[in-house]
């Protein structure tokens, strides 16, 4: 598996992710076209900075999903927060496992922490945080695309600059 910078040709796997309701039963439902137009532009721009890829399991294969780092601003601190989504004929593969491990990987020199607020609900992800040694710090209200959420707020320590760096 590799995961590689996303592209503007990535339009079409944005639109088969977030207009699949059941890869988006955790944020909301599906997006609408322009939403999803929405979505891939600010994709681009946070894969301007290196951080934003699709995943690809098989060399010379199809992408199947994402996978990201963003920055955010928590509690007052800047951080970052990251965010992974698979075709949902994908499922249950151990993709995203595969993806989030390299992703972590590829943060420890450049990240002090990640966050991650996966839906609380949503079983696979909250799994993925844990088995990645993410510290659940409670519950939380977001939103996606406009649409709010109630999550789940982990967060892991990195080898990466300190906070306030």
């Amino acid at each position: 598996m590799e995961l590689v910078p996303y592209r503007d040709s990535d339009l079409r796997l944005t639109a088969a992710l977030e207009g699949d309701p059941v890869v988006m039963k955790e944020l909301g439902g599906p997006l609408s076209p322009e939403e999803i137009r929405a979505a891939h532009g600010r994709r681009m721009v946070a894969a301007a900075s290196g951080w934003w890829l699709t995943i690809v399991p098989e060399p010379a294969g199809e992408p199947v999903g994402t996978i990201g780092a963003w920055p955010i601003t928590w509690e007052g601190e800047e951080t970052h927060e990251t965010g992974w989504m698979v075709l949902s004929a994908f499922h249950g593969q151990g993709i995203a496992t595969e993806a989030l491990r390299l992703l972590l990987e590829r943060a420890r020199p450049e990240f002090a922490e990640l966050h991650a607020f996966p839906g609380r609900t949503n079983p696979a992800s909250n799994a993925l945080c844990r088995k990645f040694g993410f510290e659940l710090l409670g519950e939380c209200d977001g939103d996606y695309a406009g649409r709010p959420l109630h999550c789940n707020h982990w967060r892991v320590a990195l080898d990466g600059p300190p906070r306030s760096a």
